[in-house]
């Protein structure tokens, strides 16, 4: 199955859903500049660049569409205006989906936009032709040591009826696929487990454990403070807040930002815009159910 990826960041949201549906991003849309380096770096995939600009007509389709868009409109740590606001792409995002119609669409964004700005975005999608249902998850729900609450949406073709005829679980792999036969919009065989996935979301120790905490949240993958002590960062460097640290907060192998040559207001910038992908894996399971 292949993604394509809208407002990428460094690309958390899609290290769950290549995981979870055994998929793979083919290209992305971000603009800004760091982010946009971090992708080429670490995904080697075409970036199409602003999603005001595109011609999705031209684009190569796809079978999963995701967007964690700004969350800037709708967050009660800003002024909240909403459809008013600059930031505000959703309405470019709609025309995305009107157009490429892939079979699932994942979104992203923080809670206040259950309050500002969702009624608009599921009444766009149904008049698109998709049906919807959503979620807010908190990080610490995979047992990260703080909130982040976020509101994820899975929206799927109006005429698949529900959800989990699109969707099932292959219980020898522990992957998804699609309509039980992987026929996808882009004709392409089932591929193999993304390695990018492999070492960020399945790896034990860095963030995350496999299995030892199956059943506690009905999903496989965990966030995890139980990792060798020594390797997690300080919480401080020289006085001030230690990045290696966030990132670590973040669900995110250890230099998957910081190993980049980027200054450390750059780097904050980034994880703070960023998805804890065991957070969104765990969203897709209880969405997918």
């Amino acid at each position: 199955m292949k993604i394509g990826s809208l407002c990428t960041g460094y690309g958390g949201l899609d290290m769950a859903v290549e995981s979870y549906f055994n998929a793979e991003m083919i290209w992305c849309a971000e603009i800004d500049k760091y982010a946009s380096k971090l992708i080429e770096h670490r995904f080697n995939k075409p970036n199409l660049g602003d999603i005001k600009q595109i011609d999705w007509a031209s684009v190569e389709p796809i079978d999963i569409l995701t967007a964690g868009y700004p969350c800037q409109p709708f967050s009660t740590a800003g002024a909240r205006k909403g459809e008013n606001d600059e930031r505000h792409i959703w309405p470019y995002i709609s025309k995305a989906i009107s157009i490429l119609r892939p079979k699932i669409v994942i979104l992203e964004n923080v809670r206040g936009h259950l309050s500002l700005g969702f009624k608009e975005v599921l009444k766009d999608l149904a008049q698109n032709g998709y049906d919807a249902k959503w979620q807010v998850v908190r990080a610490s729900d995979v047992g990260a040591p703080h909130q982040r609450a976020r509101l994820f949406i899975i929206a799927y073709p109006i005429s698949i009826g529900q959800l989990s005829r699109l969707t099932c679980r292959c219980e020898t792999s522990n992957t998804r696929i699609a309509n039980n036969g992987c026929i996808t919009n882009s004709d392409c065989d089932s591929r193999k487990k993304s390695r990018r996935a492999t070492s960020c979301i399945h790896i034990q120790g860095e963030g995350l454990r496999n299995g030892q905490n199956k059943g506690k949240t009905g999903n496989e993958y965990r966030f995890s403070l139980q990792m060798d002590r020594q390797k997690i960062p300080s919480t401080l460097d020289q006085d001030r807040l230690n990045v290696k640290f966030v990132e670590y907060m973040m669900g995110l192998n250890l230099g998957w930002v910081t190993d980049l040559p980027f200054t450390r207001a750059q780097q904050l910038k980034m994880l703070g815009n960023g998805v804890v992908p065991q957070q969104a894996y765990h969203a897709l399971d209880l969405l997918c159910q």
